[in-house]
């Protein structure tokens, strides 16, 4: 078969079968796969004009962005707004400048995209809070709408009166998932909603929070950043009896029953104390019998004893880890012999001797015990991730080297093993729940 004479379907098909998800980065367009369009005529006319590559993109606009870079990403938007035809469009529009926002191009860019709202499906909005309002141009005009994200960059405590968004959507029928700032000021059809995530800016009572999530009967999904409850005794329980997906960023004044939970991120120790801890870890982590994945942040070696002696037997974890001291000390995890799937990310910058030392821990691990199978005391493990924070650019020699290494120590116990970099590892949000199809926080072009 001749690849330069195939038919626009098949040659889709494979598009899209080796580009899952694929997303155009108009302020960083260097990051995407044009290189697709080079292949030949008959492949770049089906890049071209198929929409399904073009319906899904990032904006993200910092203050460092000067204003040819901003310009192309206007133009950048308005080619995938075009080649994506009629589909609807799921994008990302994250703001982050100093400049007046209302008289640049970023202002621009976002009327282009309120001129499609029809078409919005999954809509992820992070601008300056005085700005919010101009969003309510397509109130009434969110036909199709079923995830959206507002929060707000710039100070978040401002002593001054702001427009209230809390009626935005209220007129979008098919929303199910939410990420908001300060719930209380939202008028939502909350019985619908399925994914829920919250920050807030004030403290607010317990009891108050709880009597608000127990009305959202079908919630699977829920996540709390900045939680800051009043302390007045007790704290009370949250019974949610089908969520599937927990994100904490706190400890504080709040326990869960959820018999159904899968999947828990804890990104909340790194500032209690080990009393405040061994109070409130056992109540906690009683009530995860069937976890099936759990992701964690250790950010010290003391912390990191501590939680081992409450972590529940799961056959999943992600552990994040902020120097290599914590690595070498994970064997000694109670639930290490249960493992099936574990996941490492070291949220530091890496250089040649910083892979050798990876290595010669990863080695350690292999001498721990003699089991026939899995990885040391890892006994079951099947499959391994590294995740890795920097570029191989500068350390191309030394990178493939590590990463044959690691991949041969692995593979001679039949474990899968993949490794991974993120240009980005913030110690202090990867173990948050990720809400948008971009990954969450974590989300970087890979390099």
């Amino acid at each position: 078969m001749n690849w330069q004479t195939l038919t626009p379907e098949f040659i889709f098909e494979i598009l899209s079968k080796f580009l899952p998800g694929l997303a155009v980065p108009v302020v960083e367009p260097e990051f995407f796969p044009w290189y697709l369009g080079h292949i030949c005529s008959s492949w770049r006319a089906v890049f071209k004009s198929y929409p399904q590559f073009w319906s899904t993109f990032i904006i993200r606009l910092d203050w460092m962005g000067a204003d040819r870079y901003v310009e192309r990403a206007l133009l950048l938007t308005e080619m995938c707004i075009q080649r994506s035809q009629t589909l609807p469009l799921t994008f990302q529009f994250r703001y982050e400048g100093m400049t007046d926002f209302e008289y640049s191009y970023c202002h621009k860019i976002l009327k282009a995209l309120m001129a499609q709202s029809t078409r919005w499906l999954n809509a992820y909005f992070h601008i300056p809070r005085s700005d919010a309002s101009l969003l309510y141009a397509v109130k009434t005009q969110l036909p199709i709408l079923r995830t959206f994200r507002l929060t707000y960059c710039g100070p978040l405590f401002e002593d001054i009166d702001l427009p209230q968004c809390g009626d935005l959507f209220e007129d979008a029928p098919h929303v199910r998932h939410v990420y908001i700032v300060d719930y209380p000021a939202w008028k939502l059809n909350w019985s619908s909603i399925t994914t829920l995530h919250l920050e807030f800016t004030n403290v607010m009572q317990p009891n108050l929070l709880v009597n608000f999530l127990q009305t959202i009967d079908c919630l699977e999904e829920l996540f709390l950043d900045s939680w800051r409850g009043a302390s007045f005794g007790s704290p009370p329980r949250i019974v949610l009896p089908f969520l599937r997906c927990l994100g904490i960023c706190t400890k504080e004044n709040l326990l869960f029953e959820t018999p159904a939970l899968e999947e828990l991120h804890i990104n909340t120790f790194s500032d209690i104390s080990l009393t405040q801890y061994y109070v409130w870890a056992p109540e906690f982590v009683g009530l995860l019998n069937h976890l099936k994945r759990l992701v964690i942040l250790l950010t010290s070696i003391e912390m990191t004893i501590m939680i081992f002696q409450y972590l529940p037997d799961t056959e999943n974890i992600d552990f994040y880890v902020m120097n290599l001291s914590i690595l070498k000390i994970l064997p000694l995890c109670p639930s290490a012999r249960h493992l099936e799937t574990m996941t490492i990310g070291i949220s530091t910058f890496y250089d040649a001797s910083y892979l050798r030392e990876v290595l010669d821990i990863f080695e350690f691990w292999r001498m721990h015990s003699n089991a026939a199978t899995g990885f040391g005391r890892f006994e079951r493990l099947k499959r391994f991730t590294l995740k890795l924070q920097g570029s191989s650019r500068n350390l191309t020699q030394e990178y493939r080297r590590f990463e044959s290494e690691l991949t041969s120590l692995l593979s001679e116990r039949g474990v899968q093993c993949s490794i991974i970099q993120f240009r980005d590892l913030n110690e202090y949000e990867v173990a948050i729940l990720p809400f948008d199809i971009f990954g969450g926080q974590e989300f970087e072009y890979l390099l």
